[in-house]
């Protein structure tokens, strides 16, 4: 089955839509939503050497195939959106086991999942669900080589740096 949302659609997700609104879509595309959206929102520090931004999913099969069918043909800053299994930008896992351990590729790549206090383990970015929404969390302190625009941080709460306390 096909799966796809239009413009408006994914900033209604990133605007924290309950999932009972989008009742015809699965947790699973909404999360693959978010994560391509997300992409849209970061600026690496090495952003004019890239020539595509890598999603890596290495730990959720449901969530990569939704996210190779959305991401095909896209393009973030005219470079092509590629589901991958090396060099990530982007790291979505569901397995705290999966988490980057060494520095460098933890500095220059976004860290995404679902888990619960995944961003106190070191993780860039959590999707929390919560009262049927998903609410970004964004922890500063983890933040790499790589910026996050102030506009996706406006729908998420921040946690870490300057501001402790979670808006």
């Amino acid at each position: 089955m096909s799966f796809k949302l239009t413009i408006a659609g994914t900033f209604l997700i990133l605007a924290g839509i309950s999932f009972q609104a989008l009742a015809k879509f699965t947790p699973e595309q909404v999360k693959a939503v978010y994560i391509y959206r997300i992409a849209n929102f970061i600026h690496w520090e090495q952003d004019s050497l890239m020539t595509q931004v890598n999603i890596c999913v290495p730990d959720n099969q449901p969530i990569r195939q939704i996210l190779t069918e959305i991401t095909q043909d896209k393009q973030v800053r005219n470079k092509p959106i590629r589901v991958a299994d090396e060099d990530c930008h982007i790291l979505f896992i569901s397995q705290l086991d999966n988490l980057p351990t060494d520095s460098d590729s933890h500095r220059r790549t976004v860290s995404i999942s679902d888990m619960d206090n995944f961003t106190n383990y070191g993780g860039a970015i959590e999707l929390n669900i919560s009262n049927g929404r998903i609410k970004p969390r964004v922890n500063l302190d983890n933040i790499g080589a790589y910026s996050i625009s102030s506009n996706f941080l406006r729908v998420s709460n921040i946690e870490g740096g300057d501001n402790e306390a979670s808006q």
